[in-house]
Order: structure tokens, then sequence, then C-alpha cells
């Protein structure tokens, strides 16, 4: 890829030696490192049953609660390695875009988006991409902060405490999926 970047106003020559970006490039490698290491294979890695391959759990779609807690400490882990947790979010947009695209294809009749998004992650997955994603508060007026926002929905805030803990309304929002090479679904 011939881009462009830029950071605080100069040109980044290389992203690998740019000061700004190295607590997400040394994240970034931590995940494909902590994978090889036979004390933290299972969380970072997991079966993907339909297809009877070992994925990483970055790429996984949940079949289990297990999946779920494991996702969890793999973040754990990474935060308290590097710093910054920043391939986990493929986890949740994959996830999350599998299920979209269920509901969708389950209202049609149909199985096409699911074949299509199948075999866009099944690639994905056997190459063992990074995914680019970016998931944040939908915002509303930005220059005005959460509490100060006409629809109090346009961040996730708590709404109440009780016994079992608390309860959240608001919205996320996630960036289209790109992986770190060009690919269609």
């Amino acid at each position: 890829m011939q881009t462009r970047r830029y950071v605080d106003g100069h040109l980044v020559e290389s992203v690998v030696d740019e000061p700004a970006f190295k607590p997400g490039v040394n994240a970034l490698a931590f995940t494909y490192d902590y994978a090889l290491k036979p004390e933290l294979a299972p969380l970072a890695l997991a079966n993907q049953s339909k297809r009877n391959r070992i994925v990483s759990r970055m790429l996984h779609i949940n079949e289990s609660s297990g999946d779920l807690l494991n996702k969890l400490e793999a973040v754990r882990v990474l935060c308290q390695e590097t710093g910054c947790a920043q391939r986990y979010l493929a986890h949740d947009a994959v996830n999350g875009i599998a299920q979209a695209i269920a509901r969708i294809d389950d209202a049609r009749g149909s199985t096409e988006l699911r074949a299509r998004f199948e075999d866009y992650l099944a690639n994905v997955q056997d190459r063992d991409l990074s995914l680019g994603v970016a998931m944040t508060d939908a915002k509303a007026t930005r220059s005005k902060k959460p509490h100060e926002q006409a629809n109090p929905d346009t961040y996730v805030h708590v709404v109440e405490r009780n016994a079992k803990g608390i309860v959240i309304s608001g919205t996320k929002q996630s960036s289209p999926v790109r992986p770190t090479c060009t690919s269609s679904w």
C-alpha cells in the first residue's frame, strides 16, 4: 500500500519506527507471540469447531461462555504485558457482524450473507490477519461532554445501581472491519 500517514502534523515515514505507534505495534506483535507460548496458547487460540481449525482468539466466533471468559482473560494478559489492547476489537466486531448477518439472512430466508461472511472470515483466520476496527461512542454533538448531550444515550452510561450490579444504557458504534490486506466479501 502506498499510504501517507501523519501524526501531530508530521509525515510518518515508517509505521514500525514511529514512536507514537510503538505501543500499538508492540501490542499487535504480542498477540502473535503469545500464541506460541504453551502457557498462554489456551487463551490466545480457540477451536473454530465448524471448520475444525485452531484460530486466533482475536478472530474467533464465540461458541460458548468459556470462549468469552478466555477472550476476557486474553485481553487482561495483553493489557498487563503491553498496556494496549488493540487487536481484541476484531473479536468484538466479527462476533457482532456474524450475529447481525445471521439475523438478516434469517429474516430473508437466505444464507447468502452468512456464506459470504464465513468465506471472508475463513480467509482472515487462515492467514491470521489483524483487522483494523474502531469502536467508539456514537457521540452526537462532539463539542459537548457526555452529560451535556440532549440524548444521554449517545454515550454508554450507568442508569442504575442495584444489588445485582449496574444497568447501562446507550450506544456504541463500530467502523467497518478492514483487513490489513486487500480482500472483499
